[in-house]
């Protein structure tokens, strides 16, 4: 019993992990970039969006449009454009911080897929953001580290 439980202890950690390669994607009609795996299919990129995708993620930019959009009504704005969606099993909207930008964001299920909506602030005021990443799984850790990447190009 003590040789099996080796054999496999030593098949399992010469199992390479799957970890998922990401590149810069770059959505060039605002210059704004971020990390998505490497295998994503550009589904849309005009001046009105920007989509990616692949079997596992779908993510959406768009471009805030408003009267001036605050800081401090991000999250309440965000609650609502979920709530239009019928975003179900919202999580609590949480607040945080880039180099660039300001965000908030929440997790939810859509339809039969998880999602991550999220609005973005830029720092100096020059745009904002309302991203989605619709995936599969409720335990990947991915769409987070997609959307801590967003940053504008220089």
């Amino acid at each position: 019993m003590s040789k099996f439980l080796f054999l496999l202890a030593a098949f399992l950690l010469s199992v390479p992990c799957r970890s998922q390669e990401l590149k810069s994607v770059v959505w060039t009609s605002f210059d704004v970039s971020f990390k998505a795996p490497s295998d994503m299919v550009v589904a849309e990129d005009s001046s009105e969006g920007y989509a990616v995708g692949n079997s596992t993620y779908y993510i959406t930019v768009e471009l805030l449009e408003g009267e001036g959009i605050r800081r401090a009504e991000l999250a309440g704005e965000l609650k609502a454009i979920a709530a239009d969606d019928e975003v179900t099993k919202q999580t609590p909207v949480v607040s945080f911080d880039l180099s660039q930008f300001h965000g908030v964001y929440l997790k939810g299920i859509c339809g039969s897929d998880r999602c991550v909506y999220s609005y973005l602030l830029a720092k100096d005021g020059s745009c904002g953001f309302y991203v989605s990443i619709v995936y599969k799984d409720a335990d990947d850790a991915l769409p987070e580290t997609i959307l801590r990447s967003f940053a504008l190009k220089d």
